[in-house]
């Protein structure tokens, strides 16, 4: 008897003993549920100019100074100073060549006028000059190389005749003054004479002989040859004149259309250069604030390269934002939404925006609108609208976001380490359901629906006032169990206990729970099972 009363008295010094050895329990009670995504978030400005030289021409692009990150400027205030000297000089280079262009462009407008006139004569020309060979030679094949062999030989015929006759009328008046009595003087005189033209018969004659050879064997079928090249010749012009002079006419019009063409764009680059020009220095498209880089997807970067290239002697590029100014306006907010949290983010919810340089401030914001495609892989992106502006905000801060998907002040749920999945079925859940005065707990089917990072919905199998464990029972890893989940009724309002009945004690929580809102047998309508 002393030993016994010893014995409870150890075990009432000590409670956590036997606790300890216990499994963990809940009390299933009305408990306050919120759905929400934890989000990443930046302030975005209301208005964005970005400053870019926007040059297409001039590419040299010389910093000799810039404005200060941070600037409040008006519209038109000088942002960014350019050296000037290079392009300035290369547009009166341009200049000059445009008026040389133009004065070889009217050259060339005015010989296509002389050479519009001239081809058709040209061609007559050649035409011309081809009949008249044609008909030279034809004439020559015809009738005068039969001709010209024909005088050559008379010519040879003449001479010889004039030569015999020639020296037979000298041979007559030898032989006659011979015979007569004529006196010596007058014999002379007429012997003489005759003697003289007798030898001009055979020089004559002897000449053309040769003459006559020549032309038979050389004259005459030289000029022959000549008419046939002539021919040819001829024919080759008028083709190459008929063929050229078209071709001719026709590159000087194109050559005049490039021309044209090519001073059309000088004309044009030396507007767009000097357009360019009148751009520099840069200037503040809007009033704001400057910040150095540029606004992508809620974030500034490239800023100190930025920053880099503002410095006297630097380069810029001529396409690229270099700077950009901020208007004034209520901040948005634009986060990152993993696709995880997406089904939780949607147009319309409410959302608690808490700034990280201000961890005391809470903002309220709603969701604007979520984009339909990723922008990174996992990510999509959300815009926000805030409630409230707060006068220390700027953008580019950062800030933590809950957006509150669901919010419920009375819901059956319970902690999400007290609901099993069966080994072989993950869609399979179960708790385990306290047995109360020593008996073993039992295992029971549930069904379940949203859950948060703490808490998981019981939609059927479980009532308020259950006593569930927290943890599997030791040396019962897989019970067995046929019980089905059944939906949770609402108790009726004259479901009370009769005056005879006595209440069950209430099992005995664990350490760290708290006790229960209402009691157990309170009217609660559960929630119908959701997607998330």
């Amino acid at each position: 008897m002393l030993f016994r009363r010893s014995a409870l008295a150890l075990v009432a010094a000590i409670p956590g003993l036997v606790s300890a050895a216990e499994p963990a329990t809940y009390t299933v009670k009305p408990v306050p549920f919120r759905l929400e995504a934890k989000l990443e978030g930046t302030f975005e400005p209301p208005q964005i100019a970005e400053v870019r030289p926007d040059m297409r021409r001039w590419t040299q692009l010389v910093v000799e100074d810039a404005v200060p990150h941070g600037t409040r400027v008006g519209r038109g205030d000088v942002l960014i100073r350019l050296d000037t000297s290079k392009i300035d000089e290369t547009i009166r280079d341009l200049e000059v060549a445009g008026r040389l262009a133009t004065a070889a462009l009217g050259l060339l407008e005015r010989e296509l006028v002389l050479l519009e006139k001239a081809t058709p004569l040209q061609l007559e020309i050649a035409t011309r000059n081809r009949r008249m060979i044609q008909e030279d030679v034809e004439r020559y094949e015809s009738s005068e190389a039969e001709l010209a062999i024909a005088a050559n030989d008379k010519q040879l015929e003449a001479a010889e005749f004039s030569l015999a006759n020639a020296e037979e009328e000298l041979a007559q008046l030898e032989k006659m003054y011979e015979q007569d009595d004529l006196t010596e003087e007058t014999e002379e005189i007429v012997l003489k004479r005759a003697r003289f033209e007798a030898e001009m018969a055979r020089f004559n004659a002897a000449f053309v002989r040769d003459r006559h050879e020549r032309m038979a064997g050389l004259d005459l079928p030289r000029r022959r040859e000549y008419l046939e090249n002539l021919d040819r010749s001829s024919e080759l012009e008028f083709e190459r004149a008929e063929a050229g002079l078209p071709v001719a006419l026709e590159k000087q019009r194109l050559e005049l259309e490039k021309a044209r063409n090519d001073h059309r764009k000088a004309t044009d680059n030396l507007a767009e250069l000097k357009a360019e020009r009148d751009r520099m220095p840069i200037r503040a498209p809007a009033d704001g604030i400057v910040y150095y880089g540029k606004w992508r997807q809620g974030k500034w970067t490239d800023a100190d390269a930025a920053a880099g290239r503002l410095r006297p002697g630097g380069q810029l590029d001529a396409r690229d934002t270099i700077m950009t100014v901020i208007g004034p306006g209520k901040l948005a907010l634009r986060a990152g939404v993993p696709e995880k949290d997406l089904a939780r983010v949607t147009a319309g919810h409410p959302a608690r925006v808490v700034p990280r340089a201000f961890p005391e401030v809470r903002l309220m914001a709603r969701v604007r609108g979520v984009s339909p495609l990723p922008v990174a892989v996992g990510k999509f992106d959300a815009l926000l609208d805030l409630a409230d502006e707060h006068p220390r905000l700027a953008a580019g801060m950062e800030a933590e976001v809950r957006v509150i998907a669901e919010s419920r002040p009375e819901a059956l749920a319970v902690p999400k380490k007290a609901v099993f999945s069966e080994p072989l079925d993950d869609d399979a859940r179960f708790v385990y359901v306290a047995g109360g005065d020593g008996k073993p707990a039992q295992k029971r089917s549930v069904a379940v629906g949203r859950a948060n990072d703490e808490l998981v919905e019981i939609t059927a199998g479980l009532a308020f006032g259950d006593v569930i464990l927290l943890e599997k029972p030791k040396g019962d890893d897989t019970p067995k169990s046929d019980e089905k989940p059944t939906a949770v009724d609402t108790p009726k309002a004259d479901d009370k206990p009769k005056a005879d009945e006595k209440p069950e004690p209430e099992p005995k929580a664990a350490p760290d729970q708290k006790p229960a809102d209402k009691p157990a047998g309170a009217p609660v309508q559960a929630a119908a099972p959701a997607k998330g």
